[in-house]
């Protein structure tokens, strides 16, 4: 059986008793890192998990609660004497700043004694990151608002991706940060043995009234947005009133594990 530890749920702002985003996968053949949130390498460290034992990082997009802990996890990794490849799936707007970023805090490659392997995301093509797991990456809309203020011509940047992954014959679908539920049409047009779902950008009837009827074995609520502080048993309450055909529906907090 495959699992899902959630290391951090907390969303964009601090949010009192949760660190950022980031969860491991534990497949029967490999263990996968989804996003960096800091301290993701503490929380690793309290499950006995050493950095050496991951064999890919998969990161959704640049939002620094979803990377900022990924230069201490790579110096745990040299500190450790890590003493293989490590890929680190990820956009591709963010692999030249993440090496500088590498470099401005006394990390570069050269130092690391492993070699640090970028892959940029690409939607539609799918990728074997470690051994029986396949990540089919798709875009969401997060970030299409920021692009508009910052950027609005920039139609290579500003990237973000969710995440169809395939592991010991199951599927599980990681929401990432959404710009609308509508965000994962396709993706759930399938039926899928668990979803890890982001409660930040929407209100959660918005959410709701998307995934109704929609065949799903555990829907896992997370990164709830700070609004909704407090309130996240009785929006799982909800979700189980207005879901009745999702298998299970849990809030999860930082430490919890699903199994499917």
């Amino acid at each position: 059986m495959s699992s899902i530890v959630f290391l951090g749920t907390g969303p964009g702002s601090p949010v009192k008793g949760k660190f950022s985003s980031s969860c491991l996968l534990r497949a029967p053949s490999a263990t996968v890192l989804v996003d960096t949130g800091e301290p993701c390498s503490l929380s690793l460290c309290n499950l006995g998990v050493r950095v050496s034992d991951i064999d890919a990082v998969l990161i959704t997009h640049g939002h620094s609660d979803h990377t900022a802990g990924l230069p201490m996890l790579l110096q745990a990794a040299w500190l450790e004497k890590r003493p293989r490849p490590l890929p680190v799936f990820l956009p591709d707007e963010l692999i030249g700043p993440l090496k500088a970023w590498l470099g401005a805090v006394f990390l570069p490659e050269k130092l690391l004694g492993f070699p640090l392997e970028f892959r940029a995301w690409k939607v539609g093509r799918p990728e074997n990151v470690a051994p029986g797991v396949e990540v089919s990456p798709f875009a969401t809309t997060h970030l299409d608002g920021l692009r508009r203020i910052i950027e609005p011509g920039a139609s290579h940047r500003f990237k973000t991706f969710g995440f169809d992954i395939r592991c010991d014959g199951k599927r599980a679908v990681f929401s990432s940060d959404l710009g609308t539920p509508l965000d994962l049409g396709d993706v759930l047009a399938r039926p899928c043995d668990v979803l890890v779902c982001e409660l930040s950008h929407y209100e959660p009837g918005e959410l709701f009234a998307f995934l109704r009827g929609r065949k799903i074995g555990v829907l896992a609520l997370n990164h709830f947005s700070p609004a909704l502080a407090g309130r996240e048993q009785e929006i799982a309450e909800m979700a189980r009133r207005e879901l009745p055909g999702v298998g299970r529906t849990v809030a999860v907090r930082d430490g919890d594990v699903v199994e499917f």
